[in-house]
C-alpha cells in the first residue's frame, strides 16, 4: 500500500514537472531578431521581436503596424519561464513584478504589480496547462476575478491563438506569422 502512495506522488510530481516544461517560454531556442506577429481583436496587428538578453531578464520589443520597424511601443523584460517582471513604455512608465507576473506558472501564484504612478496592485493568479498551452484566471487582492483566457504555445513557448476575457471586454488573438532564423 505504502509503494503504491508513493508512486502515486511521484507520478504527480513528474507529471507537473511535464507540463510546467511544456507551458515554459523557451528563450534558450531563439536568436535576436526573431519574432511572432499577433492579430488582436483590440488593438490590431503587434509583432514581439526577441532582442536578447540583459543581466537574468530576456528582453521581447513590441511593435504596431504591418512590420515589426520604428520605435517599440512597449518592452517586457522576462524570466527565464517567460514569467514577466518588467513592462516598460517609451514615455517612461514601467510596471514591475515581485516576484514576476505568474504567466507561465503552474496553479496558485501570488505577485505585486507596482507601477511608476505609485499605484501597487496584489493579484492573485491561477494557471493550469492545456494540451495546446495554457488557460488562466487572475483576481485582485479582495477575490474578485479580473480576467480569464486561454493562449496556444507554439514550440519555442510563443503564444499564439488565444482569447481574454475580463473587465476590459473581450479580446481574441489570432497569430499571422512567426519567423524564426
Amino acid at each position: 500500500m505504502k509503494v503504491a502512495i508513493v508512486f502515486g506522488v511521484l507520478v504527480g510530481f513528474v507529471s507537473t514537472a511535464v507540463f510546467a516544461e511544456g507551458i515554459r517560454w523557451k528563450p534558450e531556442t531563439l536568436t535576436p531578431g526573431d519574432y511572432i506577429s499577433i492579430d488582436q481583436s483590440q488593438g490590431g496587428l503587434i509583432h514581439h521581436v526577441f532582442s536578447g538578453k540583459a543581466g537574468r531578464s530576456y528582453i521581447v520589443e513590441s511593435y504596431r503596424g504591418s512590420k515589426p520597424s520604428g520605435k517599440p511601443v512597449f518592452t517586457t523584460y522576462l524570466d527565464k519561464d517567460g514569467n514577466q517582471v518588467r513592462w516598460v513604455r517609451p514615455d517612461g512608465f514601467e510596471l514591475r513584478f515581485r516576484p514576476h507576473d505568474c504567466t507561465r506558472t503552474l496553479g496558485r501564484c501570488q505577485y505585486t504589480q507596482t507601477g511608476t504612478d505609485g499605484k501597487r496592485e496584489t493579484r492573485l493568479r491561477l494557471t493550469e496547462a492545456t494540451r495546446m498551452g495554457f488557460k488562466f484566471s487572475e483576481y485582485s487582492s479582495d477575490g474578485k476575478r479580473l480576467f480569464f483566457g486561454q493562449i496556444t504555445l507554439d514550440e519555442h513557448g510563443n503564444a499564439g491563438n488565444g482569447r481574454l476575457d475580463g473587465n476590459q471586454g473581450k479580446q481574441r488573438f489570432r497569430l499571422v506569422g512567426k519567423v524564426y532564423q
